[in-house]
């Protein structure tokens, strides 16, 4: 369903096509200046997309998070990213056919078992903090990136030392490559859908694909044929049935692991470090968090790390690495007094949200007290989205990111490099620091 410029009811103003490059080039600073010349709702448009009329109004985000999900279709809003993961996931259905796979989905991600994926979380971080050179400024992003698809592969994919699991890794890893390349981002576009050969673009992501899905296969026929008690994600998505008894088939679960493992990996990553970041320009903060882990034993649940949780939070609120949502609406709806036609994506702006004066004091400024001393509402702090589309890994995500960040600041002390000031870019699908985000670690006495 496309909304047409027939259509009568008129669009909040906003930039034209070239000022909406920088979209693409600093989403950022883009959102701020759209914000300052058109205020809490303005208009996106996109060649071959319906427009999206973004907000930060408290009050359409209610609106929206609340209303009727049979005229608000966040699975059809999401259809560009389906080029990355596959449009048979639970991120891209709407209605009976959303909740039936989120149901299925939905107890993997439950948060007592995250106690389960802690060993391992831990396990990786330990080994990937060892790795890590001293003294001298090196880029911290392609080190979460590794760390955080490691996890995946064991936590998520439960895959082992075998030939066939090493094989596995390689491919979806040389896949993820290209979705991070130059032009990954362009990929949500159906115009650069297209396979001119082995050697274009589109060609190359096509042809590994395949070859992925040929090894994702046989890996999830030998799991099922092996009959072992496991713990992993996949796992309990290969033994899980629906109502009727039925499993999920292997399409479905093929485009839901690999949006669980791209959705996870690279955004946690990206989160990591823009953390890492905020925590070398701020060593008090590092000073705090330090002292309440040194209160705790080793391998305290993170749970129990409120300090280091209102981190999290707080670096979320100042850089969300997905700067809005969307829905599509399928009827003519009034959000918030103002009139929208049908078809076009209205989108949250989590990033706008996130930084709006009335409801953050000093917005600019990172402060993780905010989170300590009070808890904010669900619709003036979203970064994982909100109503019943709030994304199903956010307890695992904020999980590995407290393991991982209590590891560091445990050990070191950390420092921006000289001379380096961070631009949003995009990565896949997430917004991360430019240049890999280049910090110094200082060894500290244990």
């Amino acid at each position: 369903m496309l909304w047409t410029r027939n259509s009568s009811t008129p669009l909040p103003s906003g930039p034209g096509f070239v000022a909406t490059l920088g979209f693409v080039r600093n989403p950022f600073r883009f959102l701020d200046e759209c914000a300052r010349r058109y205020g809490d709702w303005f208009t996106v448009r996109v060649p071959g997309i319906s427009p999206f009329v973004f907000t930060s109004d408290p009050a359409a985000i209610r609106e929206i998070f609340q209303g009727d999900p049979e005229h608000l279709h966040a699975g059809k809003a999401n259809r560009p990213l389906g080029a990355f993961m596959g449009e048979r996931s639970v991120l891209f259905l709407d209605g009976e056919a959303h909740l039936h796979e989120r149901r299925l989905v939905l107890p993997a991600f439950h948060g007592e078992r995250m106690r389960a994926y802690g060993p391992v979380m831990r396990s990786i971080a330990l080994d990937a903090i060892a790795k890590l050179p001293v003294g001298e400024a090196f880029a911290v992003h392609p080190s979460m990136r590794s760390l955080t698809f490691e996890v995946i592969m064991r936590a998520v994919f439960g895959l082992d030392e075998s030939a066939e699991s090493a094989r596995l890794k390689d491919l979806i890893a040389r896949l993820f490559a290209l979705y991070a390349g130059r032009f990954g981002s362009l990929f949500q576009l159906s115009a650069f859908r297209i396979d001119l050969g082995p050697r274009s673009p589109w060609g190359r992501v096509v042809r590994l694909r395949r070859e992925m899905d040929t090894a994702l296969f046989a890996e999830f026929a030998r799991r099922r044929a092996s009959h072992e008690s496991r713990d992993d994600i996949l796992s309990m998505l290969l033994q899980a049935r629906d109502e009727n008894g039925a499993p999920i088939s292997d399409d479905v679960l093929r485009d839901e692991m690999m949006t669980l493992l791209l959705a996870g990996h690279e955004t946690t990553a990206a989160s990591l470090a823009w953390a890492m970041y905020e925590l070398a320009r701020h060593p008090e903060v590092v000073l705090a968090a330090r002292a309440e882990l040194s209160a705790m034993p080793d391998h305290a649940e993170p749970a129990s790390m409120h300090y280091l949780d209102a981190v999290v939070n707080e670096t979320m609120r100042l850089c969300p690495v997905v700067p809005n949502i969307a829905r599509e609406l399928q009827t003519p709806m009034k959000i918030a007094g103002r009139e929208l036609p049908q078809g076009v994506l209205v989108a949250p702006c989590i990033y706008l949200a996130h930084r709006r004066p009335d409801a953050w004091p000093e917005p600019e400024r990172f402060d993780p007290r905010r989170f300590i001393d009070s808890r904010p509402g669900p619709y003036a702090f979203f970064p994982f989205g909100g109503g019943m589309r709030r994304c199903l890994g956010a307890a695992f995500a904020t999980y590995q990111m407290k393991i991982v960040l209590s590891e560091v600041i445990k050990r070191f002390d950390l420092a921006p490099a000289s001379g380096y000031t961070p631009q949003p870019a995009r990565s896949s699908i997430a917004i991360a620091p430019s240049e890999g985000m280049p910090v110094v670690l200082k060894a500290r006495a244990r």
